[in-house]
């Protein structure tokens, strides 16, 4: 065990993220509640950490807490390049079943980006280049993706992306475990998704199997999507 003194400060700010992150968005008084600190203490906290940019104030009338991109992009920036390695054998497998592209899509704040692209061995394929965005509306990723987030993180991508599937929507695509993309966001392709869960069940990312609209008629496109499926429950976070 170290000898060297802790600062309690830090380790209360700490747990302050911690239980943030397990519940968000949080108000005070449960945040006081989960970590032992007084109300006072927990909000001279809070208030220094968003004045960090690493917490910000939910969606909502009530003052609740949420993660900020810019922290939860501190811990994805490098969590994206080993959660690409984990997914790779997955990707390639599913590439091979499928015929057609398969991307990993993670968030990064309200945005999605790709993480990582085994491309289909066919002439004619869809791709996109590691680090490039995705688009949300419309997107197969975002909507696997949402239908495993807090309440709070879908209020805030909806309020950033205007339109975005409603609860009913997302309900559906969280107990079938993928979604598509019928067109929606290119003519002449289409896209199935599945998440990738965590031990938690918060989604890490979104496995994406894209190809062009001829080779991926409706039949084709359930059949794709129960693979990526398959693939995406087969995933072992560390």
């Amino acid at each position: 065990m170290s000898t060297v003194k802790q600062v309690r400060s830090v380790r209360n700010a700490c747990a302050l993220v911690e239980a943030i992150a397990a519940g968000q968005p949080v108000g005070v008084s449960e945040l006081a509640r989960r970590t032992g600190l007084d109300k006072s203490a927990a909000h001279r906290i809070a208030v220094t950490l968003h004045e960090a940019g690493w917490i910000r104030p939910a969606a909502g009338p009530a003052t609740r807490w949420e993660l900020a991109p810019a922290f939860v992009g501190l811990a994805r920036a490098g969590g994206a390049a080993s959660l690409a390695a984990a997914a790779r054998p997955l990707m390639e497998r599913l590439r091979d079943d499928s015929g057609e592209t398969v991307l990993l899509a993670v968030r990064d704040g309200d945005r999605l980006v790709v993480a990582e692209a085994v491309e289909s061995r066919r002439p004619v394929r869809l791709s996109m280049a590691p680090g490039a965005d995705m688009p949300v509306p419309g997107s197969a990723a975002a909507r696997a993706i949402a239908a495993h987030l807090p309440a709070g993180e879908v209020a805030r991508l909806r309020a950033v992306h205007p339109g975005f599937d409603g609860d009913a929507a997302l309900e559906r695509v969280r107990g079938r475990g993928w979604s598509t993309n019928d067109e929606e966001v290119q003519e002449g392709a289409r896209a199935v998704s599945a998440a990738l869960l965590g031990r938690d069940g918060y989604p890490l990312g979104a496995l994406v199997v894209c190809g062009p609209s001829d080779r991926m008629p409706p039949a084709r496109m359930r059949e794709c999507g129960e693979l990526a499926a398959a693939a995406a429950a087969a995933f072992a976070p560390e």
